[in-house]
This record gives C-alpha cells, sequence and structure tokens, in this order.
C-alpha cells in the first residue's frame, strides 16, 4: 500500500469511501420514541476535507428503497443530500451547517450535524475517518416517506461512512453527476 502525508486529506485519489463500513436509516420520531422506516441500499457521492481532516461538506445520492408514488415519470426515486460550508465546532471534529435535500422537484432545508474523526490504526496501517451525519427534516415538505408525512412527522436522516486510503490497485470511483439547484 502507498502511504501518502498524513495532512493530504485534499487529494481525492489517496481516499475512498468504504461502502462495506457504511449505512444509512431513516426513522420517525414517535412518541415513544424513534422508529426504524428505512435503511437506505447503498448511496453515491464525495465528501469534501479541510486540510486538517475536518469536514467541511458533501454532496450525497441516497437511491430510496421504496418509489414515492406521487414522484413522475421523469423523476428519479434517489434523495438528494447537500451541504457545504459546515463550520467546525469544539471539540474541532464536529461539525454543524445547513442541509439541502431534494426529492423530485420537491426541496427542504434542515440543519445537519456531523462527525469527522480520525480513527488510528496499528503499527501496520495508516489512520482513517469515520464520519457520521444526521439531519432531521419535515418529511411533510418532501412528502416522504409516506409513514411520516401522513403523520406530519419528523424524520431523521443518518449516514455512517469510513473513508480509508485507496489503495493504488483498487479502481477509483467516477464522480458523480452534479444537479442543479
Amino acid at each position: 500500500m502507498v502511504f501518502t502525508p498524513d495532512a493530504s486529506y485534499t487529494d481525492p485519489s489517496a481516499w475512498r469511501i468504504a461502502m462495506d463500513a457504511s449505512e444509512g436509516t431513516l426513522s420517525m420520531t414517535t412518541s415513544k420514541g424513534p422508529r426504524l422506516l428505512h435503511e437506505l441500499p447503498c448511496f453515491h457521492g464525495s465528501f469534501y476535507l479541510r486540510p486538517a481532516g475536518v469536514l467541511a461538506g458533501f454532496t450525497l445520492q441516497l437511491p430510496l428503497p421504496v418509489y414515492p408514488s406521487w414522484l413522475q415519470e421523469d423523476e428519479a426515486p434517489v434523495l438528494f443530500w447537500e451541504s457545504v460550508d459546515l463550520e467546525a465546532q469544539d471539540p474541532p471534529n464536529q461539525v454543524l451547517g445547513n442541509a439541502r435535500l431534494r426529492l423530485g422537484r420537491r426541496q427542504v432545508s434542515a440543519g445537519v450535524s456531523g462527525l469527522c474523526t480520525e480513527v488510528p490504526v496499528g503499527h501496520s496501517g495508516r489512520p482513517y475517518l469515520k464520519i457520521v451525519l444526521e439531519t432531521v427534516f419535515p418529511s411533510v415538505s418532501l412528502r416522504w416517506p409516506v409513514e411520516a408525512w401522513q403523520r406530519l412527522r419528523p424524520v431523521t436522516l443518518k449516514l455512517l461512512t469510513e473513508i480509508r486510503p485507496a489503495d493504488p490497485e483498487e479502481p477509483q470511483w467516477r464522480v458523480p453527476e452534479q444537479w442543479d439547484p
């Protein structure tokens, strides 16, 4: 494995998203606590890191496990989740900011919180980054998921993932298409 300098977080070819260590969940807030609605099958996207390894922003595409009936035929069942210019908090590995979620032609803004921390590895490997993102949004604005928007309940979208040093032998991720605001 080729090792890159520790401050090389800005070199996208030096890192990969570890899909085997990633999961996304969507839960509805109820009077009895959170209720899991969906586990998101996968995601595509990019994370933007500052040179010190603090999360600066992200753009993610989350394919939905169910197709909302109100989507038009030309609209993909994909939830777009984006946040830029995240602000570092104290401790510095925590970030806060605003996120934008879009499903079809519907869009909503909501607060986002995150944690991006370096996880040390034994003597044989380079540390990797663990990222946790969470946003709570009004489901009625997106009219999704049905279980929540019909009851006017907020929904929590949570993503856990890892960014690991890239192995030069592995194929590189292609950059996903950007979407217009």
